[in-house]
């Protein structure tokens, strides 16, 4: 599933395709990927409107358009939007597709279709999801203090702590192996045993591997790409994510893999305690 880094990519190479186009029309192929309105409002509310930006907010975007209402898009496992010229082939896997004002569409593939959409405006409506995201990694808000107090109380394992999108937004499996190792903490602690230092680790790590990750421009193992269809080139420079039975890059011990809260979760047995 793309993370902050990769989804900041995508916001990063959308912009000079559809800021200040118009949407002439919009095809809806795959009608469970609009979860606001129904389908056909959706597709008759977006014509005519014309894009003015594109915001994210942890693993969400928010592609703005003139008049104050905003297209809420997940990418989930697969999803990517592409920019295409129109005398180019469709992608494969369209799930959903804005037809522009200028030389390019805009197109939304998804493989395994747990993608989705929404239209946000006047009508009240929100996402839950999107409401309840805590601080960014990279965002003043995200510190020590702040883990240890929405840890407070709580005896669940530190990896399944931090991917819990109302603690840190944007943060997922790659990133979460990936700051446990840079902390030095075993994915399998439990948040009531850290001590204030390993907090204070913790939020560095979180804060350097997402920092490494927008640097190369996300991790790329099968599906993710930009906009432009261009890869992340981050898996260069993992410690332990994808890397099971590996040496361990700081100290030569073999990489573990285990399941950690649902998730396939690689550690060094040496270097994190």
């Amino acid at each position: 599933m793309p993370e902050l880094p990769e989804v900041e990519q995508v916001r990063i190479s959308l912009l000079p395709h559809i800021v200040g186009k118009t949407i002439e029309k919009v095809r809806v192929d795959l009608p469970k990927m609009i979860l606001h309105p129904d389908p056909d409002a959706f597709a008759r509310r977006l014509q005519g409107a014309r894009f003015t930006g594109v915001r994210r907010r942890g693993k969400y975007l928010g592609l703005e358009l003139e008049g104050g209402d905003w297209l809420l898009v997940h990418l989930r496992m697969t999803g990517a939007l592409l920019a295409l010229p129109k005398d180019q082939q469709e992608p494969p896997y369209t799930r959903m597709a804005f037809f522009l004002s200028g030389r390019e569409n805009l197109y939304f593939t998804d493989i395994r279709t747990f993608g989705v959409a929404a239209l946000v405006g006047e009508d009240g409506w929100r996402d839950k999801g999107y409401e309840s995201l805590g601080p960014e990694p990279l965002e003043p808000a995200l510190t020590a203090e702040y883990l240890r107090a929405r840890a407070k109380g709580k005896t669940t394992v530190v990896k399944g702590f931090i991917l819990d999108q109302s603690v840190i937004a944007g943060l997922g499996n790659i990133y979460a192996d990936e700051a446990l190792f840079a902390a030095g903490i075993r994915p399998t602690r439990r948040v009531n045993r850290l001590t204030r230092k390993e907090w204070e680790a913790l939020t560095l790590g979180v804060r350097a591997v997402i920092h490494q990750g927008l640097e190369h421009h996300g991790t790329t193992f099968r599906n993710y790409q930009d906009a432009d269809g261009k890869m992340g080139d981050n898996s260069r420079y993992l410690q332990v994510y994808h890397r099971k039975g590996l040496p361990c890059r700081r100290c030569g011990t073999l990489l573990k893999q285990i399941k950690v809260a649902g998730r396939g979760s690689v550690y060094c047995p040496h270097c994190q305690k």
